[in-house]
């Protein structure tokens, strides 16, 4: 088990409240929840990327340890904000679902026909992009093309995307 120092997270009292923080490296929960922020919660917000481990000296942290924001046991980060903001969006609960089967149940046999490919997906942008920015930019793409696919109906195993 790792532990973080408390000073891996300070912030100033003057902090802006549209800026979001979180270490280099993206990965799929992480990606969701930004864009989840960007277009649900605050329309305004910009991200910024620091080294793992390092100070992140301004900002709202998410997706690192000991943030508000960010993955526990029984639920991805992406989860945690629909929750947060009392987001009531089927179509969001949906891809909390597949984001829920890729980074929660990441050993056990995936539950939705969608979560293998759209972590394949992801994976591509991952492998294929220059900087953390880029694969952010890139992956905002990816889940507004889903936000417009994935079925607006709450949907059970092997169920989600639309015909």
């Amino acid at each position: 088990m790792f532990f973080f120092p408390a000073w891996v997270l300070q912030v100033s009292a003057e902090q802006p409240s549209n800026v979001y923080v979180t270490w280099e490296n993206m990965e799929i929960d992480k990606c969701a929840s930004a864009w989840l922020i960007k277009r649900f919660v605050d329309k305004s917000a910009t991200f910024r990327f620091y080294p793992k481990g390092k100070l992140m000296p301004e900002g709202i942290p998410f997706d690192v340890p000991q943030a508000e924001i960010r993955r526990y046991h029984n639920m991805a980060a992406f989860e945690f904000i629909l929750h947060k903001y009392d987001i009531d969006d089927q179509v969001l609960q949906n891809i909390g679902k597949i984001i829920h089967d890729i980074e929660i149940n990441y050993w056990g046999r995936k539950r939705y026909e969608e979560s293998k490919k759209i972590n394949k997906m992801f994976q591509k942008i991952m492998d294929s992009s220059n900087s953390t920015e880029e694969c952010l930019e890139r992956g905002l793409t990816l889940f507004d093309s889903l936000y417009s696919t994935i079925i607006k109906s709450p949907f059970e195993t092997g169920e989600g995307k639309k015909d």
